[in-house]
């Protein structure tokens, strides 16, 4: 087998591993490990890649090229999701803390402090 044609292979792996939505929490970190060797799998094969030659070889690079635009948009769509669920997360802490400590930090407005003794 040519180089193209187990890039193409392993990018197909890929594709259809991102058509499954991200887990909640659970299986979440091997979701994105498996992700993580497939890219670094294909980055080793694109290092190998060499101009198609012939008619098959084309029409299998075009193909390729179309499932890399869709494995592109769905990362970025898992991306986002990981970010979204990063910064609530963060909101969580921030919010217990202040529940922990509510006089920490600055003061709300409206709060008159009475500066005669």
């Amino acid at each position: 087998m040519s180089v193209l044609h187990d890039l193409h292979q392993l990018t197909k792996q890929l594709h259809d591993h991102l058509a499954e939505p991200l887990p909640k929490d659970e299986g979440r970190e091997a979701y994105i490990e498996t992700i993580d060797s497939y890219l670094g799998k294909r980055q080793a094969l694109l290092n190998q890649l060499k101009r198609p030659e012939g008619e098959e070889e084309t029409k299998l690079a075009n193909e390729l090229i179309e499932m890399n635009e869709r494995v592109n948009e769905r990362m970025q769509a898992v991306q986002g999701e990981i970010r979204m669920d990063i910064n609530q997360l963060k909101k969580r802490k921030s919010t217990g803390k202040k529940y922990e400590n509510p006089y920490d930090g600055p003061t709300a407005d409206g709060v008159f402090f009475d500066s005669k003794k």
